[in-house]
């Protein structure tokens, strides 16, 4: 599932998707923050879905989540430059 992080803390995240997901859900995400563009940087790990609404009638990005991150890790993707 492919979404678009709205907030992001410490402790948990905000984002939008086009499909439902269910409260108490164990989900696992990788998030790129857009100031780590140039170097690949990247958080992931497992969250549990604290939240779900319905935000536009537009397919895509219909559906607010917000998760509780439980476990995390940084990480930087291999750059595909030689």
């Amino acid at each position: 599932m492919l979404g678009r992080t709205c907030d992001i803390s410490t402790r948990g995240f905000y984002f939008r998707i086009g499909q439902g997901l269910i409260v108490g859900m164990k989900i696992g995400f990788s998030i790129m923050p857009p100031w780590e563009e140039a170097t690949h940087a990247f958080i992931s790990g497992r969250a549990r879905v604290v939240r779900v609404e319905e935000v536009s009638d537009s397919s895509i990005d219909q559906v607010g989540v917000g998760a509780m991150i439980e476990t995390y890790k940084f990480g930087q993707a291999e750059s595909s430059a030689c």
